[in-house]
């Protein structure tokens, strides 16, 4: 079985690999380097590496500027940085114009913890769906992030990578392949299907893992791609099942809870429950301890499982 890797690390090894395929690919940090794990990078491809200082907002902009005259600018930050202190000239420069800049929003959700809401990103997916033309990835492990970094080199356009700072488990083998839009199946199910995205399916896991001993058979369903989401991916999954919960390390407003929930408003019309972060700022703490006193949790999922269920 493959090593239990951080999603960082992943990320890392894999933008040098793709250095070495992709000549024109080039990564650009605001002062992040060592954190965003892009320093082997920089000992690799010196002349393709750039570091603008504390200038988030430049980014979006300096990497338009580069993906215009024909390179591969992957820009590297703190998921909350990244999107929301620069939101202006992504839809300007990058999203406008289709420029083939490559986000990369690192420690995203709250997984950087006790750094707090000042850096914690439960808004980003949100803000990015309501740009046309960007692409918004989340990865569930060091196999998808891999996958995702040479997916996102070859595509042309904008693209969103967003990275939770977690050691996950393996939940792809290396035969897996990732497509865009698509969605993933990693437990059958015939009572209750639950949509998660990012490090929270070895949580999905768990809770699957717990409603089999009440005799529920949950349906897991990865969903990697949240834009563009079709519809079509979600009904196949939610005809089968009699309702559904969505869980995810955001804002219950605009992430995968409401992609999820306006396919099956418009063409399912089953009962869904989101479990995310109801709606507000959270606070300074170790990640799991901040998951679990804003409701997203194993004993939330089966709260509401019970109760879709009318059990």
């Amino acid at each position: 079985m493959a090593e239990i890797m951080d999603i960082t690390t992943a990320y890392s090894q894999a933008i040098v690999e793709a250095g070495a395929v992709y000549k024109n690919l080039v990564v650009l940090d605001a002062d992040l380097p060592d954190s965003c794990m892009t320093e082997s990078f920089y000992r690799a491809y010196p002349e393709r590496a750039f570091d603008l200082g504390i200038a988030e907002q430049s980014l979006p902009t300096f990497a338009a500027g580069l993906a215009l005259m024909g390179k591969i600018p992957f820009y590297n930050t703190f998921a909350v940085f990244a999107v929301h202190r620069g939101l202006d000239m992504l839809r300007q420069s990058v999203a406008y114009n289709r420029a083939n800049v490559k986000i990369v929003g690192h420690a995203a959700g709250q997984s950087l913890g006790y750094a707090g809401p000042s850096h914690h990103s439960l808004e980003d997916i949100s803000a990015l769906r309501a740009l046309p033309n960007m692409v918004i990835l989340c990865p569930s492990d060091a196999e998808e992030t891999h996958q995702m970094v040479f997916w996102m080199a070859e595509y042309q356009g904008p693209v969103y990578l967003r990275l939770s700072r977690s050691k996950v488990p393996p939940i792809h083998a290396p035969d897996y392949q990732f497509e865009l839009g698509k969605t993933e199946i990693i437990r059958q199910g015939r009572d209750l299907s639950l949509f998660v995205t990012g490090d929270l399916v070895t949580m999905a896991l768990d809770v699957q893992h717990q409603l089999a001993q009440e005799g529920i058979s949950l349906q897991i369903i990865n969903v990697p791609c949240l834009n563009p989401l079709l519809p079509e991916e979600v009904v196949q999954h939610g005809v089968k099942t009699r309702a559904a919960l969505t869980l995810e390390d955001h804002n219950i407003y605009g992430g995968l809870g409401s992609a999820i929930a306006e396919i099956y408003a418009e063409h399912l019309h089953k009962p869904l429950w989101r479990i995310g972060i109801p709606d507000t700022f959270t606070e300074s703490d170790d990640r799991d301890v901040l998951l679990a006193a804003y409701g997203v949790s194993v004993e939330m999922c089966m709260k509401k499982a019970h109760a879709l269920l009318n059990i």
